[in-house]
């Protein structure tokens, strides 16, 4: 899940997610005092120097950060969360990286962890109630002991219940994405 994840460029490690998202909040708030927004280019090297400076003040160390952000963008691009002008979703296009940033959608970390395991279902076709604890693994595994794997499992099956409106569970228990 992981290397197909990463192949397609649009897999980060949990921590390093979750460092990209506050300083991409941190980011748009701070243009919110601007007249003009800026362009997604320019917005993800911003953020991925106040990701890489965050994680330092915490000592979290982090070899890839520009890699690790530009695959986060990806995926937030593949969800729909970065809304443009009139909150209109920055399509993944040949235009993307030129569009302004006006603001995120409300719940974008979840849209965004959801379009993950959405993606991987639609991408492996074989994608099954087991493999709770494999997706939990691949999205949120943070190599910190304190962190239950249970609760990263229970993650998964309530991003899987948020799209309820576009994800089947099938009798034979896997999940299949309906086509609209």
């Amino acid at each position: 899940m992981v290397n197909i994840l990463r192949e397609n460029f649009i897999y980060s490690e949990k921590r390093a997610r979750d460092f990209v998202f506050y300083a991409l909040e941190a980011a748009l708030e701070r243009s919110h005092a601007l007249t003009a927004r800026p362009l997604l280019s320019k917005l993800t090297r911003e953020v991925t120097e106040g990701a890489r400076l965050a994680a330092e003040k915490t000592g979290y160390e982090f070899a890839t950060w520009e890699t690790t952000t530009k695959a986060v963008i990806n995926s937030m691009l593949g969800a729909g969360v970065l809304l443009s002008e009139n909150g209109v979703p920055v399509r993944r296009d040949v235009r993307a990286q030129v569009t302004p940033i006006f603001e995120l959608k409300p719940a974008y970390r979840d849209l965004t962890e959801a379009y993950l395991i959405e993606w991987l279902i639609r991408k492996l076709g074989d994608v099954r109630t087991r493999d709770h604890k494999a997706l939990a693994h691949a999205l949120f595994r943070q190599f910190d002991p304190n962190i239950s794997v249970d609760d990263l499992e229970d993650r998964v099956v309530a991003l899987l219940a948020t799209m309820a409106d576009r994800v089947i569970l099938r009798e034979d228990g896997s999940y299949a994405v309906r086509f609209t």
